[in-house]
């Protein structure tokens, strides 16, 4: 019995000594091992960093009833592992070992100001007793590219409705009819005393601006072609004779001389009379039909005239329906009288001291008074008496709107800055109560996007998307917005698609808008290109960003040579690097960009190039 339990404890012994010798056969060949991570430097993509680890292990290196695990980290904190089993591998004593994974760690800030290496270290283990041994540290990848940062998925787009009213000019159209006997264009003393020649007389009496008048001279469809067509332009042109002895009673002197006048013959045209069919009483559903076919079939104006004129009820239609067809309409093109804006903007100002009443401005003067001020404070004021004197959806999304602008002016993450977006979405949120509208959606998302909450503001952009517009200035920023959330998310080729979208529509200042949304559609296009590694793309998208920016908004941006620098990085060209640092180093940037060179991974080979630029 005791030879057995000295024989027993020979065996555990042994056991133990082979234990141990595996794990440091392990770990000299481990040094053998080849790991490969792509991409290197590792990559911003989304709220992660990014990487792919391939890994292959030596031949013999997983003896059986062991295990090997790869420990990645960055910065000291843990960045996922790779573990080869051997049961996973029973050809590992003749053939090398392969895995690949791919991993991902949060992103953070430090990343940027304190660039590390991503190292690993292996750890070599018997599976049954747990015994295990690491080997040393050692870096495998630079540190993180953060070049998605430019996109500023923060600070997407906020915007406010339309109020209703406008600063720019307007015209409105007033149209009236005179009516003349048959055959004649003579404009009778009772049609200049009834009504409608009442209104006509006190309309030219106000002195309306008036930027053009139309008139249409028209006939009933019996008598010749000849006679009608002339007698067709003679209303017209009794009407403009008419209109210019009234402009020369009510002394509009050398006014009168401005306003032109378009005189339309309308001659054997079928509509007038479908028109007064449909409108007339005096005629059965039959007799309609039957006048239908005739003017709707075959043969010239005068025999279809001719048809007409054979009907049993034809005394009908030249006393009931023919008279309504012998007219002149005339159609004034004024302009619509508004307040100065100096004196909108006054009256506002004095709406919110309670130096005047609401309703000395209309609503829409009211919410268009806040575009008149650049103090956002002042805006919000204006807007927050909109919200108590009329309470539209229009009021309460504006209000909510500056309460965004506002918290984009204070620190990140601060007390003040999220009660301004609390106090924001409160506001928003009943305005969609009182009308869902695209405006509040696309403001909620703004307001999510400044917390950093990406996946809630891409929910709001998808409702707004859902609502849609036939605003291109609103649907370009809706296009925008979307592709910057899409890129915060890692969504780069959704991306794309969305900021593919921005066209530049529209004349004067809506072009304005238009393009520069384009620019910025492309400079966050130009992002998602080099995340994807398209340099070629990417700089086309600059190149398109240099050919669209107008004069007047030049310098070009530091940030846009930045990453003119960086293609230049991607593609081996040091000079080139150099210069367009310069030139970044020397413009317009919310970053500083001597300070980012310094540290970028991108130029992390140029070392030299990114010292000659900062000189």
């Amino acid at each position: 019995m005791k030879n057995i339990n000295i024989l027993k404890i020979s065996l555990v012994v042994l056991v133990l000594i082979s234990g141990c010798n595996p794990l440091k056969k392990m770990i000299q060949l481990s040094e053998q091992q080849q790991i490969n991570v792509n991409p290197d430097p590792i990559l911003m993509k989304g709220g992660n960093v990014v990487f792919n680890v391939e890994t292959t292990l030596p031949v013999g290196m997983l003896p059986k009833g062991t295990s090997y695990t790869l420990n990645f980290e960055y910065d000291g904190k843990d960045a996922g592992s790779l573990e080869f089993k051997a049961s996973d591998y029973p050809n590992s004593s003749s053939t090398v070992s392969k895995a690949s994974k791919s991993l991902s760690i949060p992103f953070d800030n430090s990343m940027v100001d304190n660039p590390q290496k991503l190292s690993v270290i292996g750890n070599a283990k018997v599976v049954t007793t747990g015994k295990n041994l690491d080997t040393e540290s050692s870096n495998v990848a630079d540190g993180v590219n953060s070049t998605q940062r430019f996109n500023q998925a923060q600070n997407i787009g906020a915007i406010r409705s339309y109020p209703g009213y406008t600063d720019a000019e307007e015209t409105e159209v007033t149209t009236l009819d005179f009516y003349f006997n048959q055959g004649s264009s003579y404009l009778r003393g009772s049609e200049k005393k009834s009504d409608r020649g009442e209104q006509f007389s006190a309309f030219v009496a106000e002195k309306n601006i008036t930027k053009g008048v139309n008139i249409t001279g028209a006939h009933s469809p019996e008598g010749s072609t000849k006679v009608n067509e002339s007698l067709a332009g003679r209303r017209a042109s009794t009407i403009e004779k008419y209109y210019r002895t009234q402009m020369d009673k009510y002394d509009y002197k050398d006014d009168a001389n401005e306003i032109s006048f378009d005189l339309v013959p309308v001659v054997e045209n079928w509509n007038a009379l479908r028109r007064a069919l449909r409108a007339s009483n005096s005629l059965t559903s039959d007799q309609r039909s039957q006048i239908g076919a005739i003017i709707n079939g075959g043969g010239s104006f005068v025999d279809k005239e001719k048809s007409l004129s054979k009907l049993s009820f034809y005394n009908t239609l030249m006393k009931e329906v023919y008279p309504d067809l012998r007219t002149a309409r005339t159609e004034v093109t004024t302009v619509i009288e508004k307040k100065p804006n100096n004196e909108i903007l006054a009256i506002a100002q004095n709406i919110v001291s309670g130096e005047a009443s609401s309703e000395a401005l209309s609503h829409g003067e009211l919410l268009f008074s806040a575009t008149l001020t650049p103090d956002l404070k002042e805006k919000a004021a204006i807007y927050g008496a909109a919200v108590k004197w009329g309470g539209t959806w229009k009021a309460h999304n504006d209000f909510g709107m500056i309460h965004v602008q506002l918290a984009k002016e204070e620190e990140e993450g601060s007390e003040a800055q999220l009660k301004l977006l609390e106090d924001a979405e409160t506001q928003l949120n009943i305005s969609l109560n009182k009308e869902e509208n695209i405006e509040a959606y696309m403001n909620l998302a703004s307001s999510s996007a400044l917390k950093y909450d990406f996946n809630t503001a891409s929910e709001y952009l998808t409702k707004a998307e859902n609502i849609g517009t036939d605003v291109s200035i609103v649907q370009n920023i809706l296009y925008n917005s979307q592709g910057a959330v899409a890129i915060a998310l890692g969504n780069h080729e959704a991306a794309l698609e969305y900021l593919n979208k921005v066209d530049i529509k529209g004349e004067g200042q809506m072009k304005n808008w238009n393009t520069w949304i384009k620019i910025w559609s492309l400079f966050r296009s130009t992002i998602a290109n080099l995340v994807l590694d398209d340099v070629n793309s990417a700089r086309g998208n600059l190149d398109m960003i240099a050919s669209v920016l107008p004069e007047s908004w030049s310098p070009v941006p530091g940030d846009w040579y930045y990453l003119v620098a960086i293609c230049d990085a991607r593609e081996g060209k040091s000079e080139s690097l150099t210069d367009n640092l310069r030139k970044a180093f020397a413009g317009e940037s919310d970053y500083d960009l001597k300070n980012k060179a310094a540290l970028d991974v991108e130029f992390i080979n140029y070392s030299d190039a990114v010292k000659a630029a900062m000189n």
